[in-house]
């Protein structure tokens, strides 16, 4: 009883907290939450990471403005070192089974890790889906929908995303 108190109070500071002032103690803060974040990683206040998942954060990574890490069923999402991730992007790992019996057709929840590898940039408002692996050095455009995985050092873009090009190593 007294974590869930704790934790309620901990997203509250998070919440009042300036956009930018203080993306140090986010840090701290998230990591009392349970999430294992480096502590040189940047995570701009209006950044939110919630539901029932794990995420572990490498070193010298960014987290933009309302950029949103959600999902359930104790799902992973590992972000790696040397990561920029833009303001307004959504990393969701959650999902639905499809029920073909009744009216109700979201069936019961599940959730799909994902993992980012390092240096990996994803521009502004993009959206990763559940399950998905996104190998080094790539390079995201923003908007893009990444509903697959992406392979070491390409550039994407789009909804959905198809391969801009390879970046040659």
């Amino acid at each position: 009883m007294l974590n869930k108190i704790f934790k309620f109070f901990v997203r509250k500071i998070l919440f009042f907290l300036p956009l930018s002032s203080f993306p140090r103690l986010n840090n701290i803060l998230f990591n009392q939450l349970g999430y294992e974040i480096s502590k040189s990683v940047t995570i701009l206040s209006s950044a939110e990471i919630f539901g029932n998942i794990r995420v572990e954060i490498s070193d010298n990574s960014y987290i933009g403005h309302q950029t949103i890490i959600t999902g359930g069923d104790n799902a992973l999402v590992q972000i790696g070192k040397d990561c920029d991730i833009s303001d307004r992007v959504s990393i969701f790992c959650g999902t639905h089974e499809i029920n073909f019996d009744g009216l109700k057709r979201a069936g019961n929840g599940i959730g799909k890790d994902i993992k980012i590898g390092d240096g990996v940039w994803i521009g502004y408002g993009s959206l990763i889906l559940p399950g998905i692996t996104i190998g080094d050095g790539v390079i995201i455009a923003a908007g893009s929908v990444v509903h697959k995985d992406i392979q070491t050092n390409t550039m994407v873009g789009g909804n959905p995303i198809t391969v801009i090009k390879k970046i040659l190593e």
